[in-house]
């Protein structure tokens, strides 16, 4: 669907713009506005949801004369990963533990959790690492990811029926 390429495209550039510039305290002139909204954790929750979900749905349907999947699988992806940072970004602050409490899976409480002898400590371990470690890699490359996001929506709207993109 064509709705869905516009969103991909859109929310790619929105979203890498709020990870590459959300640390920037440089004087821009005309998009120091936009700047500062995107600095907004509520617009950059709203951001990040809306780029996941597009991203995700960027995966499921694909424009005319398209290959299914393949064909848009780096803007997915990267609305996905832009997404993801955005919203670990917003829930892991300060500001995000106002708004959403805390949270019995939060990441702090299940590395304290306590032994039950049942062994599903044990069990948990490898997925709470996993988790931490895509974590970490997004927060400490949120940049990175945020500039990857732009490129992938850049080069999505200028060449919209290659492969790949």
């Amino acid at each position: 669907m064509i709705q869905f390429y516009f969103l991909s495209v859109f929310f790619n550039l929105i979203g890498g713009y709020a990870l590459v510039a959300g640390r920037d305290e440089r004087k821009r002139g005309a998009i120091d506005g936009v700047r500062e909204t995107l600095r907004d954790p509520t617009a950059r929750l709203v951001v990040g949801i809306l780029t996941t979900v597009t991203g995700a749905f960027k995966l499921l349907t694909v424009v005319r004369g398209d290959i299914p999947v393949v064909g848009d699988f780096l803007p997915a992806v990267a609305g996905l990963a832009v997404g993801a940072t955005l919203l670990l970004e917003v829930y892991r602050s300060p500001v995000g533990e106002k708004l959403f409490g805390e949270l019995e899976g939060d990441a702090e409480t299940a590395s304290q959790a306590v032994d039950t002898g049942d062994g599903s400590a044990a069990r948990d371990a490898p997925r709470r690492a996993a988790k931490s470690r895509v974590e970490r890699f997004l927060r400490d490359n949120d940049a990175a990811v945020g500039l990857a996001g732009m490129i992938a929506g850049l080069i999505h709207f200028l060449f919209p029926t290659v492969l790949f993109l």
